[in-house]
């Protein structure tokens, strides 16, 4: 099973890389954040993507908005949302054996508290979803970067938002739940991976940036998995897809 994970900051700015993107790619499951769109307003091409079981979730102004795509044969999706939701952030999808929860966390500018009661709320969600014994993946930008390495030093500060040890810290108790950061698992040494760039400064050129958006899987398949990799050059937003490959490994093959 692949799985991959894209804020595309604006679908209707973003329609012909995507389609362009997901021709090439065809992951199994894709979580988009940041979609900007009522469903009613994204492209019918998109809308009704073909080959894929589709979920938009976003509202009417041009703000915030996610959705889940199942490829077709991949798996009979249930979609819902998830009673924290707000502002559209929050979409699930059962398939395959798994509670995909895709997830787009406020950024905290406007009200930190806010983002902290989101961060909260998640967490005590992944935690009731564990104890019912389902499989969660956790997809999406947290807007989070866990530890020092996920920011390019010429952009840290210390209690930076995003960076805050009391952010930090929900991530961690995801880790708790028995969650784990799957880039993490197959690059535990990379200090100059990131998925996100600003704009200004020629940021992705010269490769300054933060790593934000996760794929978190439980840890047997987080450790069996076979691969997890940020996918720099789709360069059409500010945030690069993360791709994982949920297969396990095979005797004797090394992990990528």
């Amino acid at each position: 099973m692949t799985i991959a994970t894209w804020n595309v900051n604006g679908i209707r700015a973003r329609a012909a890389a995507f389609e362009r993107w997901i021709r090439a790619h065809r992951p199994d499951v894709l979580c988009l954040q940041e979609i900007k769109a009522h469903p009613d307003q994204i492209p019918e091409t998109l809308r009704d993507l073909r080959g894929y079981t589709s979920r938009w979730h976003g509202a009417r102004g041009g703000y915030s908005g996610v959705s889940i795509h199942v490829r077709d044969g991949a798996g009979d999706p249930a979609f819902d949302v998830p009673y924290f939701d707000e502002e559209t952030r929050v979409l699930q999808a059962r398939v395959g054996g798994f509670t995909v929860v895709n997830v787009y966390t406020p950024l905290g500018q406007k009200s930190y508290d806010q983002k902290i009661g989101f961060l909260r709320s998640l967490v005590r969600y992944v935690d009731a979803l564990t104890a019912e014994g389902e499989q969660v993946i956790l997809c999406g930008d947290l807007n989070v970067a866990h530890r020092d390495a996920d920011v390019h030093p010429e952009m840290y500060v210390e209690d930076m938002l995003c960076t805050r040890a009391e952010e930090r810290a929900m991530i961690d108790a995801l880790h708790g739940l028995g969650l784990e950061d799957l880039f993490r698992v197959h690059h535990p040494g990379d200090t100059r991976s990131y998925s996100w760039w600003p704009y200004y400064g020629g940021a992705r050129g010269r490769n300054v940036g933060w790593r934000i958006d996760y794929i978190m899987v439980p840890g047997p398949i987080a450790r069996a998995s076979s691969g997890c990799w940020i996918q720099k050059e789709e360069a059409s937003s500010d945030h690069s897809p993360v791709i994982a490959d949920l297969t396990p490994v095979r005797a004797g093959k090394g992990k990528g």
